[in-house]
């Protein structure tokens, strides 16, 4: 009697999730295996991309030229892009490529390019420290041009400040390995916190489903060509930190449906398990989730490009945290606590024949 009605309760209106455990690792292989071929089709040889992904010069070395124009609107209404749009043309006449552009502080453009510059239509990397004397001329010319050009446009009343300032790679491998170092540390705690708090399984189950959520993250960053920088770093962290709390609201089910089977000592029914937490627990994630989609998807949409760059990866994040907390993490678990009852059975059966003979 008590069985049944712990299978009644489980029972209703449930999400099928578990009976289709395997197949919802379908969709997160085909975007995976979708990032893989969008990125060779970008890294083919005469293609206008650059590269398997779209790198900023946070982690390849670059310049960031700051030009700032006092006593005139320099960046109001249109001028900005006509301003953009002469910055833009100078640089490029140097053989370099603008990545990034953004306003700075009331009256300036910052944009962003790798020092990488054509020269008879071959692209020639500056990063080397034997080359930084020559990169550093080229910005200094590129520099001299863009002052000349707005004194030009905007007469000689005006006060243009051009200032260029160069990066590189170096610093971009320690940030990497302090992103690589804090993340890990935080799975780790994790683990440790919910084998504590629930058991193993959900604890492999919850660590698996945030590394398909970074997986998602780089992979839609690729096929969006989305720029990595220091911002996707952040992101990360932030998805990390984030999408946890979802897939713990729904072990934190699991743990209180299983509970009963427990105290009665009957057979645990996995798939009623994973059914009805997932089902209880689905209002909340969706509305969770979708609300703070709504206020990243707002800074998107913003039009400033930091903010853009920021915001992205955050989405994409927040969509794979969604789907690994409803139907990857707790499948994983059913799967696992699946295989260990059908495992108790058989060594329980094996037990009374052997009692037999």
């Amino acid at each position: 009697m008590k069985t049944k009605k712990i299978f009644d309760k489980l029972s209703l209106k449930q999400l099928p999730v578990f009976q289709n455990a395997y197949y919802w690792f379908i969709l997160p292989l085909a975007v995976l295996f979708l990032a893989l071929i969008m990125g060779l089709v970008y890294n083919t040889q005469g293609n206008r991309f650059s590269g398997f992904a779209n790198v900023g010069i946070d982690f390849t070395g670059g310049t960031v030229l700051t030009v700032e124009v006092k006593g005139a609107d320099f960046i109001g209404g249109d001028n900005y892009e006509d301003n953009l749009s002469v910055i833009r043309e100078v640089i490029e006449n140097k053989g370099a490529s603008v990545s990034t552009a953004q306003t700075g502080g009331s009256n300036a453009i910052i944009v962003r390019y790798k020092n990488e510059i054509l020269v008879d239509g071959v692209p020639v990397d500056y990063n080397a420290a034997s080359k930084t004397e020559e990169m550093i001329e080229i910005n200094d010319n590129i520099k001299d041009d863009v002052e000349a050009a707005f004194l030009e446009k905007y007469g000689e009343e005006i006060l243009v400040s051009v200032d260029a300032e160069m990066t590189n790679a170096t610093a971009s491998k320690e940030l990497i390995n302090k992103a690589l170092l804090s993340v890990s540390i935080a799975l780790l705690l994790m683990l440790i916190y919910i084998i504590i708090r629930f058991d193993l399984y959900s604890g492999i189950a919850a660590i698996c489903a945030e590394f398909h959520d970074i997986l998602m993250l780089f992979s839609l960053v690729i096929i969006f060509r989305v720029q990595i920088n220091s911002s996707l770093i952040a992101a990360i962290i932030t998805i990390v930190s984030y999408c946890i709390n979802n897939t713990i609201v729904i072990f934190d089910r699991v743990r209180e449906n299983v509970k009963p089977f427990k105290q009665s000592r009957t057979k645990i029914d996995v798939k009623s398990i994973v059914n009805g937490s997932v089902t209880a627990s689905l209002t909340r994630t969706l509305f969770s989730s979708f609300t703070t989609l709504l206020m990243i998807g707002i800074l998107a949409a913003s039009g400033v490009p930091a903010l853009t760059e920021f915001a992205m990866p955050i989405i994409f994040g927040l969509l794979a945290g969604l789907y690994s907390s409803n139907f990857i993490a707790p499948s994983i678990w059913g799967l696992m606590m699946q295989a260990k009852v059908n495992g108790e059975r058989k060594a329980r059966k094996s037990k009374s024949a052997r009692a037999y003979r």
